[in-house]
């Protein structure tokens, strides 16, 4: 979903100021860490510090925080003498590092996305990766993935989140919604946006979806938060359709959603409440999420078909059954996921799954959505592969409602 689904979408645009950042570069060739270094600040980081190794760097990150200061990016190289980063990537868990970390190299792009795939696995948080030799644009794009969403999207409070004070969120009107736009790639013509929720919470600062959707799940939350989320997506559509501008509203929905056997309805209801129809509507399912009811999810989904709603799978090829669910399911939009497209352009295997998806979606007669075009050349791939649609921080970050018209205006007059 790109975005990143509401569980993984990004934080507010414009969070982060760069000048008050910290970044730790981390390479044992000194060209290497001048020349980031020198893109790092050309781009406005406030304080960027480097290391040759990485038990320096631990001990760099031990002198930030005897200062009560912190390390808000850590650009990691893998293969160094002595600690090489894999086994920082373990030291860093250990300690219980929270800032985000970007992993670079010479080694080729699947080494590059195994070592990601480790890093989540220690549950670090990981911006990306780039290959080596850096270059302006792929520094640029690892910076705004921090500045809109990588960073951490929550005021540090003593306390964790809880269910109850979701509860207290939701009835005092905390929710709001982000859309990111989603535009045809022939014609470059904005198709939909994907809503993707956000907690403005009073004390905690703004949340992203990933650190309260999970709260949620199969809970008591669970109904009153897909309420809220689904109220104001439709609000912000009927608006819009009233300004003269059609677009489909993407809303996800959940485990919990998919065991309610009244949904349809409900879901109609609200959309004829506020004057719009079934088509104005997509409804998105992560893939993994069908596993778990099927039966109840089988009936659900057919029956929103039925009423005329779009419905899609999201992050394709990340679940254990792709196929099955696309034979099973009456979707008619495949999401292909961001960790596929994003690495296309570089990875042959990844390229060869966003192709074959593409042509899977074609014999099925399926609308493709590529996730996470961040970049001119994760377009071009894209649409090389063949890929009906594109979403990402290359078309737009996140929105509030209200700016969709005015990015609608400046979208059209690019000529990038």
């Amino acid at each position: 979903m790109s975005a990143p689904d509401p569980t993984t979408g990004p934080a507010e645009p414009a969070a982060v100021d760069p000048a008050r950042l910290r970044v730790l570069v981390v390479d044992d060739m000194q060209l290497m860490r001048d020349m980031a270094a020198a893109m790092l600040r050309a781009q406005g980081i406030g304080t960027v510090e480097t290391c040759d190794d990485g038990a320096a760097a631990l001990a760099a990150l031990d002198r930030i925080a005897a200062a009560g200061l912190t390390c808000d990016l850590m650009l990691l190289d893998l293969n160094m003498p002595g600690m090489d980063g894999i086994e920082v990537l373990r030291h860093l868990a250990e300690r219980g590092y929270e800032g985000q970390i970007a992993l670079f190299s010479a080694e080729s792009a699947r080494v590059l996305r195994t070592a990601e795939t480790l890093a989540r696995a220690h549950n670090l948080n990981i911006l990306g990766f780039v290959e080596k030799p850096l270059t302006d644009i792929a520094i640029a794009g690892l910076l705004r993935k921090l500045a809109t969403g990588g960073a951490r999207a929550v005021i540090d409070a003593d306390e964790p989140l809880s269910e109850a004070e979701l509860l207290d969120g939701i009835r005092l009107g905390q929710i709001e919604i982000m859309v990111q736009p989603k535009v045809a790639m022939a014609t470059r013509q904005p198709v939909g946006v994907e809503a993707l929720a956000r907690w403005r919470h009073p004390q905690r600062g703004v949340i992203g979806a990933g650190q309260f959707i999970p709260l949620a799940e199969n809970g008591a939350a669970a109904e009153p938060l897909f309420e809220a989320i689904l109220g104001l997506a439709l609000r912000a559509a009927a608006h819009w359709r009233a300004e003269g501008l059609s677009l489909q509203m993407a809303v996800n929905l959940s485990t919990a959603n998919l065991t309610r056997l009244d949904l349809p309805q409900r879901i109609a209801s609200a959309v004829s409440e506020h004057g719009l129809r079934p088509g104005d509507i997509v409804l998105e399912v992560t893939e993994s999420r069908l596993i778990e009811d099927q039966t109840a999810a089988l009936e659900v989904l057919t029956r929103l078909k039925l009423k005329g709603f779009n419905l899609a799978i999201d992050d394709f090829g990340t679940g254990y059954s792709s196929l099955e669910q696309l034979q099973r399911f009456p979707f008619e939009e495949m999401k292909i996921d961001r960790q596929f497209v994003g690495m296309a352009a570089q990875d042959q295997a990844a390229r060869a799954i966003v192709s074959s998806s593409v042509r899977l979606a074609r014999k099925l007669g399926m609308t493709t959505v590529a996730e996470g075009i961040e970049t001119r050349l994760d377009w071009d791939c894209a649409a090389e592969q063949g890929c009906d649609v594109a979403q990402g921080y290359f078309v737009a970050p996140p929105l509030k409602p209200e700016a969709l018209p005015g990015w609608i205006a400046t979208w059209l007059s690019r000529r990038d």
